[in-house]
């Protein structure tokens, strides 16, 4: 068809693998979010991380829930983010129009 080997990769290989690549992205945000908090478990004085070792020591369970909540919502709205991408950029896919049904 004439098309050279960036053109082919940009219209038709890369708009056949949004989907997954946007799964993908699902999985690394929350997933994201997990490893900041455990990465402040290991090795840093400030964050929810170390919020929530501080909770536990002093057994300050509100404190603690609010940490989760909060780390929650964070996730929360990363994963909504990205949804929202996913829905401007492949319109076409049917795991988008089922949604609108």
């Amino acid at each position: 068809m004439g098309l050279g080997r960036y053109r082919t990769f940009r219209m038709i290989r890369l708009y056949r693998a949004l989907p997954s690549i946007f799964a993908g992205l699902k999985v690394a945000i929350t997933l994201a979010v997990v490893g900041a908090v455990v990465g402040e478990f290991v090795g840093s004085d400030r964050g929810l991380g170390t919020l929530l070792l501080r909770a536990i020591g002093v057994v300050n369970t509100p404190l603690l829930f609010a940490g989760l909540i909060v780390l929650t919502i964070l996730a929360i709205v990363l994963f909504g983010m990205i949804e929202l991408l996913e829905r401007l950029a492949i319109p076409w896919h049917v795991s988008q129009r089922a949604r609108s049904i």
